[in-house]
Order: C-alpha cells, then sequence, then structure tokens
C-alpha cells in the first residue's frame, strides 16, 4: 500500500485544544477479529438443531459462508488488505446485512401470520433462539458495513487520511481521552453497532453523514421489528 501523506484533518471535528493532531501512522488493522465475529454469528445457524430454532433459511448460512471464504481470501494475502479491494468488501458486508434482514423478515411473517391448520405453531424456545441468533448476526453485520464505510475505511483511517468521517467517536472531539493519533478499529464500530441494538438510538457515536444515519436507523428498526414481534408471541405464549 503506498504511504500517502494525510490529505484533510484527524478523523473527527477537532476540538478548539488541538485534539487534529497528526501522530504516524497506526499498524495495519488485522481482519482476525472481523473474521472471528462472523464465523461466531455462523455458527450456531448450522449447529443449533432445527427443531430449537425457526429458521434461518439454509440459503442465509450458506451465503454467510461464501462471504467468509472470499474475505478470507482477501485478506490472506501477505501485507495490508489493499485499498482497491474496499469495493469488494463493502459489498460481500452488504450482502451480509441484506442476508440477515431478509431472513428477520422472514422471521416477523411466520410470527404475524395465522398458523395453517395441521401446522404446529413456532414454540418459545424456538422463536427466542432465533431472535438472539438474528439480533447477533444483526450486531455483527452492521458492525462490518460501519467499520469498513467509516472515513473511507481502515486503510484510510490508518494513515490519518480522513476528510470526513461518518461518525465522531469521543475519542475524537475530546482532548486527553485519547492519543492525537487515535483512529477507530473494528471493536469500536462493533460496539457502536451493539449499542444502536439495545438502546435504538446512537449512545456515545454519533452518525455525521446521511448514509451512517441511514444504516444506523435500519439496523434500529430492524431489531426493533424482530423485538417487538417476537416478544409480543412468546408473552401470548406463555401461561399467565
Amino acid at each position: 500500500m503506498p504511504n500517502e501523506p494525510p490529505t484533510g484533518p484527524h478523523h473527527g471535528p477537532p476540538s478548539d485544544a488541538g485534539s487534529g493532531q497528526e501522530g504516524p501512522p497506526a499498524d495495519p488493522e488485522t481482519y482476525v477479529w472481523p473474521l472471528v465475529s462472523l464465523i461466531v454469528v455462523i455458527l450456531p445457524q448450522v449447529l443449533v438443531p432445527t427443531k430449537m430454532r425457526e429458521g434461518p433459511p439454509l440459503a442465509v448460512p450458506v451465503t454467510e459462508a461464501v462471504v467468509l471464504l472470499l474475505l478470507l481470501v482477501v485478506a490472506a494475502k501477505p501485507g495490508p488488505v489493499p485499498r482497491a479491494a474496499r469495493p469488494l468488501i463493502l459489498s460481500l458486508f452488504a450482502v451480509l446485512v441484506l442476508a440477515n434482514t431478509a431472513a428477520a423478515v422472514r422471521l416477523v411473517a411466520l410470527v404475524l401470520r395465522s398458523t395453517p391448520a395441521g401446522e404446529a405453531p413456532p414454540t418459545v424456545t424456538q422463536l427466542l433462539v432465533t431472535a438472539v441468533t438474528l439480533l447477533a448476526t444483526n450486531i455483527v453485520t452492521f458492525g462490518l458495513l460501519y467499520w469498513q464505510l467509516d472515513g473511507g475505511g481502515p486503510a484510510v483511517r490508518r494513515l490519518g487520511a480522513v476528510r470526513y468521517p461518518d461518525f465522531q467517536f469521543p475519542q475524537t472531539s475530546t482532548e486527553g481521552l485519547a492519543p492525537p493519533s487515535w483512529q477507530p478499529r473494528f471493536p469500536d464500530h462493533l460496539y457502536l453497532a451493539f449499542t444502536n441494538v439495545v438502546a435504538f438510538s446512537p449512545t456515545d457515536t454519533l452518525p455525521l453523514t446521511h448514509r451512517a444515519k441511514g444504516l444506523m436507523a435500519s439496523q434500529s428498526l430492524i431489531s426493533l421489528g424482530v423485538l417487538a414481534v417476537v416478544l409480543s408471541r412468546v408473552i401470548n405464549i406463555l401461561p399467565s
């Protein structure tokens, strides 16, 4: 990867105290943890017995496994992942989000429909296991997308060449919380995705661009739909 000079300010609006100072480029970010997190959410979809869950369809984990293999091929090449691979990686992460969204829509439709005659309705265990699996996958897939999208991706952030970030982290706007050259990494974006699911809104990190706001709104709507529909059905099933 060419060593490009910084072309813009520090990631996020600098404070008056000078948090926009540049430091030496950080080490290239590893793809190990993003890939591990993806494996962690794929495994339950194929290892949990079908009698204990209501989906997702086999096509979803198969799609996720294909994306995982393609990411392994990209990340396995010696040296940092090239910036030229970013469009492909973004497309793969978008496929993951769409696959999990389709599984969530299927679950909501299944819960809302009238159970056909002769067919047993989903049990509490099936509904809860499926909902937890979908929400966990929602967190990981959107976290991956935020990580690759923010400010041009990990390679651009590493060089301090971010011109307009998509998210404002506290460390980039307040002096003393982190070194001047601090840049968000995958765990930061994964935590952002987690808080957006459990709080349905930003907590300590703010979306700055339209695309970031749209993605966070979509993620919240997916998780809210799954939680509201599944929990309401579970409450009706449980004995009073």
